[in-house]
């Protein structure tokens, strides 16, 4: 497989390597996008080779991310009032491991995509450095006076006590975003951070979740999620089960 196969990158990204599109040329959305690109380069004067080409738009996409004014402003203020260990953004809980317990203690992420889905609520698409995930955000979030109108792609969310749930067979994470576990967004459009400015923000009230708790953790852990059994095994389980004595005997 090419390298621009498995590119997961932005339509604005993709245009700044295209040296030879004109005004008229746009690009297919999504992964035939990369297709379209890769092809594009390729008959350009000059073309990268697929390896250059993949490693520019890589860097161009990380650069755009985390390099934003508003993922900035995430960092200056979760090291200003240290809101994880060392007040290193690094320290947040990564996207990119999400595990069966699916407990995410505090999650910094840009928004990549808003999808309303028609009922009131909306499925976003957010990352960070680790990895990418989807999220359904409560209808009540939207509705927030401060919430709702700065929940936009490009926004960098901090969220607190993230409870991850999982699609068929555990393969897809999903994100649950209500209003109580919203500590912060920045907006796509805010201004650059200064130290004033950050300094001039007050610290938010964070309560660790009683499902952190570590005895809790470990009974997490021994729970067995009931799809993963097998009918054979439920059955002989049942089978193991006395039946039960009439108290008139």
């Amino acid at each position: 497989m090419e390298p621009w196969k498995g590119l997961d990158v932005e339509e604005e990204d993709l245009a700044s390597f295209l040296q030879k599109c004109n005004s008229s040329t746009t690009l297919i959305p999504g992964p035939a996008g990369n297709v379209q690109a890769a092809i594009i380069n390729r008959g350009s004067e000059h073309a990268q080779s697929t390896q250059e080409f993949a490693q520019s738009i890589t860097v161009a996409s990380y650069e755009r991310d985390f390099k934003s004014n508003a993922w900035l402003w995430a960092e200056k203020f979760i090291k200003f009032h240290g809101l994880v260990k060392d007040g290193d953004i690094n320290n947040s809980a990564h996207l990119g491991s999400c595990d069966r317990t699916g407990i995410l203690p505090f999650v910094a992420c840009i928004v990549k995509q808003c999808n309303p889905n028609g009922l009131g609520d909306m499925q976003i698409c957010v990352k960070d450095p680790t990895g990418t995930v989807w999220a359904s955000v409560h209808q009540k979030v939207l509705l927030h006076p401060e919430y709702g109108r700065d929940l936009t792609v490009g926004a960098v969310l901090l969220l607190n006590t993230q409870v991850a749930t999982f699609g068929h067979r555990h393969q897809i994470c999903y994100l649950n975003i209500i209003v109580r576990n919203i500590v912060k967004i920045f907006k796509a459009d805010i201004c650059e951070p200064t130290d004033e400015l950050v300094q001039a923000t007050m610290k938010p009230l964070i309560e660790p979740h009683p499902s952190l708790d570590p005895k809790v953790q470990e009974i997490l852990k021994k729970f067995v999620n009931p799809s993963t059994q097998s009918v054979a095994h439920i059955g002989e389980t049942s089978s193991n089960i006395e039946p039960s004595q009439n108290v008139d005997d």
